[in-house]
């Protein structure tokens, strides 16, 4: 996501943690045509409530949900879901229903199109199938990597195959969230303008699924109709996600309520920079829908913290205003902090699990100690420590595909040239976010020490979040810590 791009960003209805950006189907393939003439790197996301459900128990889909460059309201629950806002999402934009139409899209505009993932056989129906379709559409290429998991990926070779063909939407059909973890890691070296995950939606353009009658779309009853096809695949994961849904709706509007009503109060407004530059705002009264211009947002000149003692109240569409604020900080490299967060926002925020997301801090001399730590580790490179038979490496805060192939390069070199050490240790300390990249380099490290007779990695000062992905990967064996 480009900083022009972030401040484009369209009306977000947040629904249980996940930013949903309301586009009708045509906006969507708008959005898209901007995407793919700028020809900057993006992923979107069709997510529906299994995603949510999902996402709710993994912090690194759920990070990858917030970066998005657009999330798309694939589910009819979540529609429903979202009147309960008083501004619902327009129309539910399904990724079964967005491949045919980009596809006729493309022909129309000359876009190329790859797809990976799913059987080889079922690769090549779909290919056929769209070039049957879409006459005028450029060649489809298409692969079909062996199954694995994915730090065993042979991702070099994938990379190649789309580097090779130089498409302008990638359709990645891993099932999630394989899917959107493998695009969040390799989506910048791809140079793709537009990928993204469609799971099933490979099998229904090659038509091994059906999908289920127009009036049954219209009455919100797909789900059904797919169930009865797999029930035993997908009855339990349905029951599961409707559990989740009422519980989810249920705690989330409890939280909203006892945030209180809008009440009157000082305006937002923005204070002088401190001594050190860092640009302080004040947010109160409502953080509801249709009071978003009445608060100040940060210049991104300069790194920034936001006070929201003063909020009274927030609901779906100010927490959209949240992740808008951080978003834009993300995509112009600029550190950003929250700061003594009122009840109303520290309750929806615990509820919505966004408090994994979003950076907060109790006061304003904590949010200050924070930005210049972030500040600090953007700048340095990670640092390498001689102990007592081993080799110790401090890893940076975030520890994602842009930085594990040069710190894996390194990581090797050091120990390779010091074949007398037995230990080799990663001090998670400053480290609050880790995506699938992290876990393979980590699962890379653990293979290489254990070459080494008595070799050992050791894992401390272990995130939550760091320990969340370790958790859902099954890696606690291999990963678990030790301190």
């Amino acid at each position: 996501m480009t900083p022009d791009q972030a401040l484009c960003d369209p009306r977000t209805i947040v629904l249980f943690g996940i930013p949903f950006h309301d586009l009708t189907m045509d906006e969507t393939l708008g959005r898209i045509d901007r995407l793919i003439a700028l020809r900057s790197p993006a992923y979107l996301v069709t997510a529906n409530l299994d995603f949510a459900a999902q996402a709710s128990g993994d912090v690194e889909l759920h990070r990858i949900l917030v970066e998005a460059e657009l999330v798309l309201c694939d589910g009819t629950p979540l529609v429903w879901a979202s009147r309960l806002t008083g501004q619902p999402i327009r129309e539910r934009v399904a990724g079964s229903d967005l491949a045919p139409r980009l596809a006729a899209h493309a022909e129309k505009m000359g876009y190329k199109i790859f797809l990976l993932g799913g059987e080889g056989s079922i690769l090549d129906q779909a290919a056929g199938n769209l070039q049957r379709d879409f006459p005028n559409l450029p060649p489809v290429r298409y692969y079909s990597p062996p199954f694995a998991p994915l730090h065993e990926f042979d991702n070099q070779k994938i990379i190649d195959a789309i580097q090779a063909a130089r498409p302008d939407i990638l359709l990645v059909a891993f099932g999630c969230p394989k899917q959107e973890k493998w695009i969040y890691m390799h989506y910048r070296n791809l140079q793709v303008p537009c990928c993204i995950g469609v799971g099933a939606t490979i099998d229904f353009l090659a038509g091994k699924v059906s999908r289920a009658p127009a009036w049954i779309s219209r009455l919100g009853m797909e789900w059904v109709y797919r169930m009865l096809q797999e029930p035993r695949r997908l009855a339990g994961r349905y029951l599961k996600d409707i559990f989740f849904l009422v519980r989810q709706i249920w705690r989330e509007n409890r939280a909203i309520a006892k945030g209180g009503t809008p009440e009157a109060s000082e305006s937002p407004q923005t204070f002088a920079p401190s001594s050190d530059g860092i640009e302080i705002i004040r947010w109160s009264g409502a953080l509801t829908a249709g009071r978003e211009e009445h608060y100040p947002t940060p210049s991104l000149e300069s790194a920034f913290v936001i006070d929201l003692s003063g909020v009274s109240s927030v609901d779906s569409h100010g927490l959209g205003m949240l992740l808008r604020v951080i978003r834009r900080a993300w995509a112009a490299d600029v550190a950003g902090c929250f700061f003594a967060p009122s009840q109303a926002v520290s309750q929806i925020v615990e509820v919505t699990r966004l408090n994994r997301i979003l950076p907060f801090a109790p006061d304003l001399e904590l949010a200050l100690l924070r930005i210049a730590s972030e500040e600090a580790a953007a700048r340095q490179r990670p640092g390498t420590e001689m102990l007592d038979g081993g080799l110790a490496f401090k890893l940076p805060a975030r520890l994602s595909s842009d930085l594990c192939g040069n710190l894996g390069q390194a990581v090797r070199a050091e120990w390779d040239g010091r074949p007398e050490l037995l230990e080799l240790v990663f001090d998670f300390a400053e480290t609050t976010f880790i995506d699938s990249s992290g876990l393979g380099l980590l699962m890379r490290c653990y293979r290489m020490v254990g070459q080494r007779e008595g070799g050992r990695l050791k894992l401390v000062n272990l995130h939550a979040n760091v320990l969340n992905v370790i958790k859902v990967a099954k890696l606690e064996q291999f990963l678990g810590g030790s301190g």
